[in-house]
């Protein structure tokens, strides 16, 4: 897991992203109550990707990064602490049909002041290892209120080998 401090200039980045897309496509593809803070949460998460990686982002709006003919999907979940190893990576059963190669999960801390890029895997292994949770179980006092497929962190590829991927 990488842990990185959010700047000021990486949240007011988040921001414009935030109001572009909700200009072109007004609320399409979030599920929280507060769209804008979700999206923003996912708009820092791929700041701090794009910061560690140097990674462009993509200038297709299907998908968030596009690096050596490999296309990658950012998924970013809020969080008011440290991620655990045994903390559920989440990707949304519609997000299914999207045309990546790879997923990189994060958590962003509710507050914005860090984000932990968490790990990475592709596309197929993912829908290989996750378990389909469908909409309406409970799991403690948490209801899904949309199907998602789940996996743990720890079963995902280490973050600090990504650089590699990268490159190849």
């Amino acid at each position: 897991m990488i842990e990185v401090e959010v700047s000021k200039n990486m949240i007011e980045e988040a921001k414009q992203r935030n109001e572009s897309f909700k200009d072109k496509y007004g609320n399409i593809g979030t599920h929280r109550l507060d769209k804008s803070k979700q999206r923003i949460t996912g708009y820092l998460a791929e700041a701090a990707i794009r910061n560690v990686y140097g990674i462009e982002y993509s200038d297709d709006d299907s998908v968030d990064f596009k690096h050596n003919n490999k296309t990658i999907d950012s998924k970013a979940q809020g969080c008011n602490s440290t991620p655990k190893p045994y903390y559920a990576a989440t990707l949304y059963e519609e997000q299914k049909k999207r045309d990546v190669d790879f997923y990189i999960f994060s958590r962003v801390k509710n507050d914005w002041k860090k984000v932990w890029i968490c790990g990475f895997i592709s596309k197929e292994d993912f829908f290989k290892k996750s378990k389909l949770i469908p909409a309406g179980t409970k799991n403690n006092n948490f209801t899904y209120d949309q199907s998602r497929f789940e996996i743990s962190y720890n079963n995902l590829n280490n973050i600090k080998d990504l650089g590699k991927l990268l490159n190849e």
